[in-house]
This record gives C-alpha cells, structure tokens and sequence, in this order.
C-alpha cells in the first residue's frame, strides 16, 4: 500500500491504523526534533497531493482486513508531513467516519488559523494538536517554520479551535532539552493549555534520532507540575512504545520499509519486521534507502524515500 500503514502500536491510540496523505518532509515546520529529519519542503499551501479515492480505497481494504481481528483502535492521518496541508483531508474523514472506525489527527497546529481546517478538524473523533512554544523567538529556533507563521497566530487559531472542537482533544508538547523546557515558557505554555481546556495534555520529549542534534529534556517533573498547577489533566508519553507492528497490509519487505519513513524502528522491532517476511536485518539494510542511525545508545532503522520536492520538480520538468 501507498498511504496506509500498520497498525502501528501507539502510545496514545492503542492500535493505529496511519493514513500518509503529503509527499514525504512536506511541512509548515521544520523542527529540530523531528524523527524523520529536516523538511525539504517547507509550505503552508494547501492541495491535493495524492488521489484522494486512492486514499480511501487503500483505507476500506486494510479497516475490512484488520477488523477481522478485532482492530484497528483508530484510523489515524498523520505520516510523512503535515497532514492539514492536504485540503482532501476533510473529504477522507468523512469518508472514514461513514466506516464506523475512530479517527484521529496528529496535526502541528500551524494551519489551524484557517476556518477550512478547523472546520474540516471538527469532524474528527480525535485531534492531537500540537503546542511546543508560546514565545516568538523559542517557537523559531525550536520548530523552525515557514516565515509567514508566528506563535501569536499558531496560539490564536489553536485557541479558537478549541473552543468548538466537540471530540477528544489532546495537546501535546514536546520538551527539548534546552529549547523550550526553562519555567518561564513552560509556565507560558500551561497558560494556553489551561485556556483550551483539552481532555489531557501529552509530555513528550525525544525517543528517536532527531532531526538536529538535541537531547530529551530533563525538566519532565518541572512540566508536569506547571501544567497540573493550571488544572491540566497531565500524561507523560515519553517512554518508547511497547507492542507489536502489524505488516499485514504489506507484501513484501521492499514495501514494508515504507512504513520507517513514517514511523523508525528500534532495532528489535526491525528484527520483527524482517523475520516477518522470511528476510534478515542485512538484506533490509541493502534496500536502497534505508539508513541505520543511533540514538543514546540505540540502534534506529529509517527510510529515507527516494522522492524529495527537488525530485518531483525534476520529474515535471520544473527543475534543471
């Protein structure tokens, strides 16, 4: 499959069937934490990128697939860019939502200053936007985004989002050692959080190779009890997943490692995947895009894919 991947065991979601809806790195941020590396296609333009009954096609077959066996827990829009920046997103949702299967967003929050995207969110079960900073100079250096967004806009649209969104709503902030983790913004941060009102808020801090070269935060404590001071019901997500991948929406390995350029594998899970399909961790390692990089101590298994915004302008002739 093209768009769909998993499930994917998550540690918000349960069992969680993802949906890639932009080319791979296509963002309105770039940030330092990011696990798939820096954007190479930084936008706040919204298309089609991808055929959208395609899209939905692929999600029937695997929801008929797994719901065999009792799952999937949610069909999940995230994957390889910012999933807001696809305008057939509120066209899939409620295609999704017609199947009788949750649906979630993980979104960064940059577009949501835009009614079409809150409109479109709306009809979502489940949205986990994303709050990492409140002060103009943090949210530059930490998420690096397109010039034409401030922290005043992103909060602002957050906010109004908030206040009309029906479904389970939870922020989620990543905390980055050195960036946006002193009490000053974290303080600023529980301000927005405690004036959203989300069900739960979400602690997260770096578990995977990153796109610069930071450290998870040691300030978790701190964060917990400034968010819990401004009446924020606190979860702290920054331990690695547990859980087993699911690869039955793959055929065959060549294929399956699409699902790390969406979501990098410990090197135990990368073990699964390849006695999966009868293959081994060296003949995983000689597909062409796969990279191994290592994280405290940790070896990741990641696939970088072959088509980059460069690329696709070269393909249409747009390029030299």
């Amino acid at each position: 499959m093209l768009y769909v991947y998993g499930p994917v065991p998550s540690r918000r979601l349960g069992s969680s069937l993802g949906v890639n809806l932009t080319p791979f790195k296509t963002c309105s941020y770039s940030c330092v934490y990011c696990q798939l590396g820096r954007t190479t296609c930084k936008t706040v333009e919204r298309k089609s990128f991808f055929p959208k009954e395609k899209v939905f096609e692929e999600v029937v077959e695997a929801v008929s697939k797994l719901s065999k066996a009792g799952g999937p827990d949610c069909v999940t829009f995230a994957g390889e860019g910012e999933p807001t920046l696809n305008s057939d997103l509120g066209w899939l949702l409620d295609r999704v939502n017609e199947l009788g299967v949750r649906s979630a967003v993980i979104t960064n929050s940059s577009l949501l200053w835009r009614k079409d995207v809150r409109e479109e969110l709306s009809i979502s079960d489940i949205c986990l936007p994303s709050l990492d900073a409140v002060s103009e100079n943090v949210f530059r250096r930490i998420n690096r985004p397109h010039r034409s967004l401030t922290a005043e806009k992103v909060v602002s649209g957050l906010l109004e989002f908030a206040d009309d969104y029906e479904g389970e709503l939870m922020l989620e902030v990543m905390l980055v050692k050195g960036y946006n983790d002193i009490v000053e913004e974290l303080e600023k941060i529980a301000r927005v959080a405690s004036e959203m009102k989300p069900d739960r808020i979400h602690i997260l801090t770096p578990t995977r190779p990153p796109a610069s070269k930071v450290e998870p935060s040691e300030s978790i404590s701190t964060a917990v009890e400034c968010f819990e001071k401004a009446g924020v019901e606190v979860d702290t997500v920054y331990l690695p997943e547990s859980g087993s991948f699911d690869y039955s929406t793959f055929s065959t390995l060549e294929e399956a490692v699409r699902l790390m350029s969406r979501h990098p594998l410990r090197e135990s899970q990368a073990l699964e995947m390849v006695k999966h399909f009868g293959r081994s961790l060296k003949e995983l390692e000689e597909i062409e895009g796969v990279e191994v990089r290592k994280f405290r101590g940790v070896r990741f298994y990641f696939y970088n894919p072959a088509y980059t915004c460069k690329s696709r302008k070269l393909e249409k002739g747009e390029g030299t």
